[in-house]
């Protein structure tokens, strides 16, 4: 039963024993003490106070000691409890944050086989930096409430953190460098009182949480111009929506990773319409925008009432739109530009066994997007987790993306309204104590849900979206989305047969939950009449069409091969045929070439028995005539260049025959003269030479 609810076998390996070994078993609030990212899951360890790490892509498939883990080790741990871990996008740092403080760890390079960190040494120490330990210590008023990382921070390292004052704390954390607090702003007034215990008029006026909405261009940027030339990335601002306890939604604006000293400006509150006398709500928990266009807005209650909106902007008139003061001097709000408009709620069933509304269970519900899917997200609390379902992404996406001249443009349809499936359960109406989820993740391709309970327990279950329909790709464009006729494939059929309202989730409680019998007997009657009137009916039903479907497949089927055969047949025939054409073909060939061969000789003949010459015939012969006559006259040159070569030849030997025979004579007076000049000539040299000598004596001296 364990292997059923445990897909990836979590349960067996190393690093979920030493964690179920160090999880409290008197936790009540719900944690996330789970991260998944690039396949890598980390989790922390409350005892050793480190992380572990595991590749659960590269773990799979294998069992036992085979299944390795690595031990993240920090430099500075931190002293107080770890309730959250936040990865970033690049997956360089890791916060790790509870109500007491906060701390940045840096994660070392991946490598080698199964890309592990540092080629997959089992100890790994870590630099790790608390952020202002002082402001976030248990004794002082101060607690985090909510820590994100900044989506625009080019260098991914910018962090915002929300406190119980009411304030955002901006910290820029370079890797291989120091962390500072850059800006803080307030988004409302600040309590002397605990936050723990809020006191009746700060009831419901602390921000609990924040999340960031679509980029926009700051409204001081002219479109016009942005539109011939590049935008910068300093002119784009991400809006921050801020949720307080009694469900009133504030935005900040401006770029606040801007250096420069800009102060960011508080709207707020948003008109949230339809109206209602309570606002929605007056125990609101947590807050998630969806990047869609335009943005949808969840908004979850303590109560397990989740809120789906569209932030869009609002008109005012010119004497509207002025700025005004809520809390004095100090902390100024402005009129906001955007609303919110509410298309419907999702109530969220916090538990089994219910029958009493007065008794139902309230906790917070914390909101987990689903990076693979935009259309779903993920409600962790106390009594277990939820999915929800949201169609409208893929309406308003099919409403973006539709060209502006259709005629057939169509609103987005609330006829298909979001629908949410109880997971796993972890408290009934018998189940006093509470048993919170301590970690929840998603491990992505396919989408496998990974929850850590407050038993020690790992749940692994592959989350199917019955709702995702799959657009049919068109083999060529289509000008209109409203105008594409396709026909409903068999297995989309299928699913919203088996969709269903009502969810039968995974029990999971406590070793020390005592149920009573007729509670356990009501539970079961519950499951059994759940699974009666919503999965067992529909499976009948997806049982007699795809029953039906067999029978048309199978008669489709025999018509067929029966009409295989016959082109068989007729397949051999045409072969038949044409073995019989190509030996015609063959013959008719062979019979032209010998007839054109024959009608070849027949010409020649006849034009050889001619009586007189054609006129082709008479320019060959005037040609060969004077090629004739060409050759005639350049045997007689080279006649005549033979008998001069010859003349050559016999005058060069005469030559070196004169050569050879010639002697010098010098006569005997010719003799004696030069005889004497050489007497005269060296007389003088030796004359000269002993003068020589003595003019050197003569300088030696």
């Amino acid at each position: 039963m364990e292997s059923s609810t445990d897909t990836l076998r979590l349960n067996d390996t190393k690093l979920f024993k030493v964690i179920k070994e160090t999880v409290p078993g008197d936790g009540t609030e719900t944690l996330n003490i789970i991260e998944i990212r690039d396949n890598v899951l980390y989790v922390w360890n409350s005892n050793d106070s480190c992380i572990l790490t595991l590749n659960v892509g590269a773990a799979r498939g294998k069992t036992g000691d085979e299944i390795v883990y690595q031990t993240l080790l920090l430099t500075d741990p931190p002293t107080y409890e770890v309730t959250n871990l936040q990865i970033n996008e690049t997956t360089t740092q890791l916060a790790i944050w509870g109500n007491c403080g906060i701390a940045v760890v840096e994660l070392p390079k991946r490598w080698g086989k199964d890309a592990l960190f540092q080629g997959g040494k089992e100890v790994i120490s870590c630099r790790s930096h608390s952020l202002d330990e002082r402001l976030f210590h248990c004794s002082v008023v101060t607690e985090v409430r909510r820590v994100r990382w900044h989506p625009a921070s080019t260098k991914d390292c910018h962090l915002l953190v929300l406190t119980s004052q009411n304030t955002f704390n901006l910290y820029e954390c370079e890797p291989n460098g120091g962390q500072s607090l850059i800006k803080t702003w307030t988004v409302g007034p600040a309590f002397s009182s605990p936050a723990k215990i809020p006191s009746p008029a700060s009831l419901g006026e602390t921000a609990v949480d924040f999340d960031f909405a679509t980029p926009t261009l700051r409204p001081e940027i002219d479109r016009k111009d942005t539109q011939s030339k590049d935008v910068d990335w300093n002119d784009i601002e991400w809006p921050i929506l801020v949720l307080k306890g009694n469900g009133n939604v504030y935005t900040v604006h401006g770029n606040i990773l801007n250096g420069k000293g800009e102060k960011p400006v508080v709207t707020g509150p948003l008109s949230i319409y339809p109206r209602t006398h309570d606002n929605y709500g007056v125990d609101s928990c947590s807050i998630m925008c969806l990047q869609t266009t335009p943005p949808l807005v969840v908004v979850a209650t303590n109560t397990g009432k989740v809120y789906h909106s569209i932030l869009l902007q609002e008109k005012f008139e010119d004497d509207e739109k002025t700025s005004w003061s809520q809390y004095g001097s100090t902390f100024s709000l402005h009129t906001p530009e955007d609303a919110l408009y509410v298309y419907e709620c999702v109530e969220m069933e916090l538990g089994l066994g219910f029958w009493d509304i007065e008794k139902k269970y309230s906790c917070p519900v914390h909101l987990h997007v689903d990076r693979g899917n935009s259309s779903r997200y993920f409600c962790s609390h106390n009594a277990g987790i939820h999915v929800v379902n949201l169609p409208m992404v893929s309406q308003l996406a099919d409403f973006i993306q539709a060209p502006d001249d259709d005629s057939n443009l169509f609103l987005p349809s609330l006829s298909t309204q979001s629908s949410s499936q109880y997971l796993v359960c972890t408290k009934t109406k018998s189940s006093l104590k509470a048993a919170p989820v301590l970690g929840f993740g998603l491990l992505q391709e396919p989408c496998i849900m990974i929850a850590l309970l407050h038993t020690g327990t790992v749940v692994s279950l592959s989350v199917v979206d019955l709702y995702y329909l799959p657009t049919p790709m068109p083999l060529e464009p289509v000008t209109s989305p409203s105008k594409k006729i396709t026909k409903e494939a068999f297995d989309t059929y299928i699913k919203s047969l088996l969709r269903h309202n009502v969810s039968q989730p995974i029990l999971k409680f406590g070793s020390t939950t005592e149920s009573m019998p007729q509670e356990v007997l009501q539970l079961l009657l519950r499951a059994t009449e759940v699974f009666r009137s919503e999965h067992f009916a529909r499976h009948n039903k997806v049982r007699t069409e795809i029953a039906k479907r067999v029978r048309t497949l199978r008669a489709l089927k025999t018509h067929q091969l029966k009409e295989l055969e016959l082109l068989a047949e007729q397949k051999k025939k045409l072969q038949e045929v044409a073995e019989r054409l190509a030996e015609r073909y063959e013959d008719m060939k062979d019979q032209q070439e010998e007839l054109a061969r024959r009608a070849e000789e027949v010409l020649w003949l006849a034009n050889q028995r001619q009586p007189s010459m054609s006129v082709a015939e008479k320019e060959e012969a005037n040609e060969f005539k004077k090629i004739s006559s060409k050759t005639k006259e350049l045997i007689q040159q080279l006649e005549k260049l033979k008998y001069k070569e010859k003349y050559q030849s016999e005058q060069l030997a005469n030559c070196h025959k004169l050569e050879a025979n010639k002697n010098i004579i010098i006569s005997t007076a010719r003799e004696d003269t030069i005889k004497t000049n050489l007497k005269e000539i060296s007389a003088k040299i030796s004359n000269l030479m002993s003068t020589v000598k003595s003019l050197e004596e003569e300088v030696l001296s």
